[in-house]
């Protein structure tokens, strides 16, 4: 149901106040800027890619490690990059979770001056859920990265159930497992779409400016920005059709 309208995940300006949805895209895109452009720490990891490749290449792994640790190749700047990494991450999901809950509150005529009250009410409980799955949650994308693929789909609601709903964050996992049921190949098709076009306005971007430029960093900001919002949109879209369907 969602694939009759291929491309209606890019429309994220189409709310009933569009200056809302207009804003929200300046606004990520002016934190995407501002971490690209600035990065806090060193963004530099050549270091720890040529010792990753030796290490791969050394005949007793054990005596290389004991030779060249860890802490040798990485240091404190790379440590202090990756944990605002994971930071503008979170700020990022947390930017599309709001305009999830815009979209939501426009598709049942919910008056949007209260999608902030929805908003900030239960996102807490997202917030205590993801960060006590962070650390296992790290291991198993390093482990078996692929499982995301079919694991994402499943919990695809489980923001919508949370918020609008007021779920427990646990029973909603099991609840959008449920729910996604019948769903699951077609939320995995529009993501794949959605990288897709990612990934070709990223190629075309790396070629035409100049790396390390202001200007492709505030292209790839604004590009990280929109597919942001395009893909908690079409999450808002399934949660609305399958909640829809439920009344």
């Amino acid at each position: 149901m969602i694939l009759s309208k291929p491309f209606s995940s890019f429309q994220i300006d189409s709310l009933s106040k569009r200056w809302a949805a207009v804003l929200l895209l300046l606004f990520a895109w002016g934190v995407s800027f501002a971490f690209l452009q600035f990065p806090p720490g060193d963004p530099d990891f050549s270091q720890f890619i040529y010792w990753s490749e030796d290490l791969a290449d050394a005949k007793d792994f054990v005596a290389y490690y004991n030779a060249h640790p860890l802490r040798t190749v990485l240091t404190a700047g790379n440590l202090i990059y990756l944990g605002s990494f994971l930071l503008y991450l979170a700020g990022m999901h947390l930017i599309g979770l709001f305009y999830f809950t815009l979209f939501v509150c426009d598709a049942r005529k919910v008056p949007l001056e209260r999608a902030p009250k929805i908003f900030f009410t239960r996102i807490w409980w997202l917030i205590l859920y993801s960060a006590t799955l962070m650390i296992p949650g790290l291991i198993g994308f390093a482990v078996f990265p692929y499982l995301y693929l079919f694991a994402i789909p499943a919990f695809y609601v489980r923001s919508g159930l949370v918020l609008f709903d007021k779920q427990d964050v646990y029973k909603a996992t099991l609840i959008s497992a449920a729910k996604t049921r019948g769903h699951k190949f077609s939320i995995f098709l529009e993501l794949v779409m959605i990288s897709m076009v990612y990934t070709v306005i990223h190629y075309i971007i790396s070629v035409t400016l100049a790396s390390g430029s202001t200007g492709i960093f505030l292209v790839e900001s604004f590009l990280r920005s929109f597919i942001c919002l395009a893909i908690f949109r079409n999450m808002g879209m399934l949660f609305h059709m399958v909640t829809a369907l439920d009344k």
